[in-house]
């Protein structure tokens, strides 16, 4: 099924989408090999070949160099199939925004193999303390989504006062499975430990020094920005997904429910024609910004940060503000866990805790 779901995601085929993904939400699970995610042989050989992971790094690397409006969009699609592989998708293709920081040595080392995956964390802790000319990292990070089939890690620790980035070395991180969230099961999201890790200086890099000029100028495209493009796909595509059934269950009770209880009837009805089409004009909007933001970027014009802040925090506050007023007027059954509104709902709770949603 990895075949015909790849195409759907990169040629927008809706129809595919919505026809499949219950189908495929079943396959999702069959495809990883651990009970909190890690993806079989199969599903990552599919990955590589289709380079999925590498949408947003550039050629020489056996990247895509996909412009950001259509990677979001593929990110978008996978998650209307499943949140988890959407998730996936947006943690994985954001590592590649580092590899314009480091040194070719390292830039051809780990980013330019097939398997090439980076999972990490952007909270500060640990720390890194010279010792002869190598620095001994130490630390633990949380969530690093997509641990299980990383190639490599980044972490943010303490280097001599300093906050820095580190490139962590997969054979030299431990990691602790004790991803418990209510959603996104399967995005092995994982601490990782380093214990005495020892690195030389170019394992360490800092977003904030402008990196070599590449032609395709990912790295120095405000990192803020990417990582909103990134993630309000995820909440979008699971909301699609969401509401696919929640229009599969309303369309069997609507005749019940304007017969014997006319307010709900009325109530859902107006919820429903309204969350259509303000999605509609929301997430055309979004990806409009997006493509003129990269555009902007590439020319060195106007980035449209702040439009692009205000609609990435709106378009996803939107969806689960809405999808929570629905819910409880969709009756019992959706309270069981193993219904498709409670899955996704649990998904789409999960996704939307991230900080990157916080307008604070």
């Amino acid at each position: 099924m990895w075949e015909p779901a790849i195409a759907a995601i990169q040629n927008d085929d809706s129809e595919w989408i919505r026809s499949n993904h219950l189908k495929f939400r079943n396959f999702f699970k069959d495809q990883n090999l651990l009970e909190k995610g890690k993806l079989n042989e199969e599903a990552l050989q599919e990955h590589y070949k289709a380079r999925l992971f590498k949408m947003f790094i550039e050629s020489s690397l056996g990247g895509l160099e996909l412009d950001l409006k259509t990677g979001a969009k593929w990110i978008e699609n996978a998650s209307q199939l499943d949140g988890n592989w959407g998730w996936l998708l947006a943690i994985g293709v954001g590592g590649g925004y580092f590899s314009q920081y480091l040194s070719e040595n390292l830039r051809q080392k780990y980013f330019k193999p097939v398997e090439a995956l980076v999972a990490g964390s952007g909270k500060p802790d640990g720390n890194a303390e010279p010792s002869r000319q190598l620095y001994n990292v130490n630390g633990s990070w949380d969530y690093c989504s997509g641990s299980e089939q990383a190639s490599l890690f980044t972490a943010v620790i303490d280097k001599e006062g300093e906050t820095a980035a580190v490139i962590l070395p997969k054979d030299q991180v431990e990691i602790v499975r004790n991803w418990n969230a209510v959603g996104l099961e399967l995005t092995c999201s994982h601490r990782i430990v380093a214990r005495n890790v020892f690195l030389p200086e170019e394992n360490f890099f800092h977003l904030s020094h402008t990196p070599k000029t590449f032609e395709y100028p990912l790295g120095s495209y405000p990192f803020d920005l990417f990582a909103r493009v990134c993630f309000a796909p995820v909440v979008l595509g699971i909301t699609r997904s969401l509401w696919y059934e929640i229009s599969n269950i309303t369309r069997e009770k609507m005749p019940v429910w304007k017969k014997f209880q006319p307010q709900k009837y009325h109530k859902v009805e107006h919820l429903l024609s309204d969350f259509q089409k303000e999605l509609q004009l929301d997430s055309a909007k979004f990806y409009e910004v997006v493509g003129n933001s990269w555009q902007g970027h590439i020319k060195n014009r106007d980035l449209r940060k702040k439009k692009l802040q205000k609609i990435s925090i709106d378009l996803s506050k939107y969806c689960y503000r809405k999808t929570s007023q629905i819910i409880p007027l969709l009756g019992m059954d959706v309270i069981n866990r193993d219904h498709p509104v409670q899955e996704c709902w649990r998904d789409l709770q999960t996704a939307y805790q991230h900080m990157v949603f916080r307008d604070y």
